[in-house]
């Protein structure tokens, strides 16, 4: 489900109901320059294709670069991996004060505080 141009009730309540149904959810909207997108993708699995390290033989060189693993960027391998999605209510009932939240305050961009 995709929303646009809602209010915030609107969008708080199908989300409710896509996560309780497993139903992958987006909304966003734009504000001249600021906008902003949100996605619940509830309990959510996917592939990501990684370098593989390739092996370090031992004996051929000497130092600390023989003991680092390399990277080969020409061999992949695909590793599985799972994300648990919270719902837009929760997203919007951080608590901004306090310690926990320095850190996160420090990584959201000052448009987040304007759109709210």
């Amino acid at each position: 489900v995709c929303l646009t141009c809602c209010s915030r009730e609107s969008m708080v309540r199908i989300n409710q109901i896509c996560h309780k149904n497993g139903i992958k959810f987006f909304t966003g909207d734009v504000f001249g320059y600021h906008g902003y997108m949100f996605a619940d993708l509830g309990d959510h699995e996917f592939v990501e294709e990684k370098p593989k390290v390739a092996k370090v033989s031992t004996g051929v060189e000497d130092g600390p670069e023989a003991k680092r693993a390399r990277l080969d960027p020409a061999e992949t391998t695909m590793v599985k991996k799972r994300l648990e999605f919270c719902q837009l209510r929760e997203a919007l009932a951080v608590e901004w004060r306090g310690e926990k939240a320095t850190a996160a305050l420090r990584r959201t961009a000052p448009d987040y505080f304007l759109l709210q």
